[in-house]
């Protein structure tokens, strides 16, 4: 991965331009979240307080609105996502088939957007909040506010619920859902034990490797947690206190401030978009240290520079691409930062 940072769409000023033409010139409004689709030839965008999901295509830098028609609320279902009024959007995953899942934060449910038709569809949760009921149809079992979900590789789709402190699990096939991990209590406990079985201070973010781990960012808890194959979570990042701190050694020593987005590499390390540090840290996950790549000071400083040389403004969530190319939602500078 290199570290010469520049802006990828965004002009810095927060507002909606329409569909422009081209990424640079095009107006957000928090964006909280990026993916890019199969093909690694689409970035999504998670255009949170415009109420849409807008895509760019990276060779072109042209965009157009994905979803939702700037209208805060739930409605459409069954018709086209681009009619639909979508919630505040704080996770998007593209699936290896080309469909797109969108985690909506309020009105909580988590909504698929068909490749094929681009018709959307609520798939989990009721759309008024609740706590999740295990072993039912997931479209029957609220959600109290969904932050993140991803795809897991193995047919399941994972939510991180951070007001029900846990971590649910969709079985595709079926649409059952149950509880991966968490009790319910906001606390860190259980290190060493089932998932199920543990407190999960903050439940913000959840991925997977392509081993078959799963990763864990506590917000309020300023940890990262691994579940390992076996179901068994451990504390793998962070003290517990609030800081910044511990570049360069142990990830278990280091401190983070209100750690809201986890996503893996192609390599198999682990991002942390420490939030309110304002940077994009890794964690090598054979030596087990940390290191700060990009960010680390607040404001939009820094293009076509180093990437620990720029400044973010509480960025909400990162993605690689399988060359390395790292896509940030630099949220309070309204921008999707590029790092390559």
């Amino acid at each position: 991965m290199g570290n010469t940072i520049s802006t990828f769409m965004g002009t810095g000023s927060k507002g909606y331009t329409g569909d422009v033409g081209f990424a640079q010139d095009e107006k957000l409004n928090d964006p909280f979240h990026v993916d890019l689709d199969p093909t690694e030839k689409i970035l999504y965008v998670a255009d949170c307080f415009n109420f849409r999901i807008r895509s760019v295509d990276i060779t072109t830098g042209k965009t157009k609105n994905f979803a939702g028609n700037g209208i805060q609320g739930h409605t459409g279902d069954g018709g086209l996502a681009t009619e639909a009024s979508i919630d505040e959007i704080y996770a998007i995953q593209a699936d290896i088939n080309g469909d797109v899942y969108i985690c909506q934060r309020f009105n909580p449910c988590i909504r698929k957007i068909s490749s094929e038709t681009g018709i959307i569809s609520s798939i989990v949760g009721t759309g008024k909040p609740g706590s999740g009921l295990d072993n039912i149809k997931a479209v029957e079992s609220p959600l109290m506010e969904p932050n993140d979900c991803f795809l897991d590789g193995r047919g399941g789709l994972l939510i991180a619920d951070i007001k029900d402190q846990k971590v649910r699990k969709v079985d595709l096939d079926n649409g059952i859902v149950s509880t991966f991990a968490g009790t319910g209590a906001k606390e860190h406990t259980g290190d060493g034990e089932p998932a199920s079985q543990a407190g999960i201070f903050g439940a913000r973010a959840v991925c997977v490797d392509d081993s078959g781990n799963t990763y864990i960012c506590e917000r309020e808890g300023n940890t990262i947690r691994k579940v390992n194959t076996e179901g068994i979570i451990t504390k793998i990042a962070g003290t517990g206190e609030k800081g910044y701190t511990g570049d360069g050694g142990p990830a278990l020593k280091a401190t983070f401030n209100g750690p809201k987005a986890i996503r893996c590499t192609k390599d198999g390390n682990l991002l942390v978009v420490d939030t309110e540090n304002h940077a994009i840290r890794i964690i090598d996950m054979t030596s087990l240290h940390i290191y700060t790549i990009a960010g680390g000071t607040i404001g939009p400083h820094g293009d076509y520079k180093k990437a620990t040389e720029a400044g973010l403004s509480r960025p909400h969530g990162v993605v690689t691409s399988s060359t390395g190319m790292m896509y940030i939602a630099d949220s309070e500078n309204h921008r999707i930062r590029v790092v390559n």
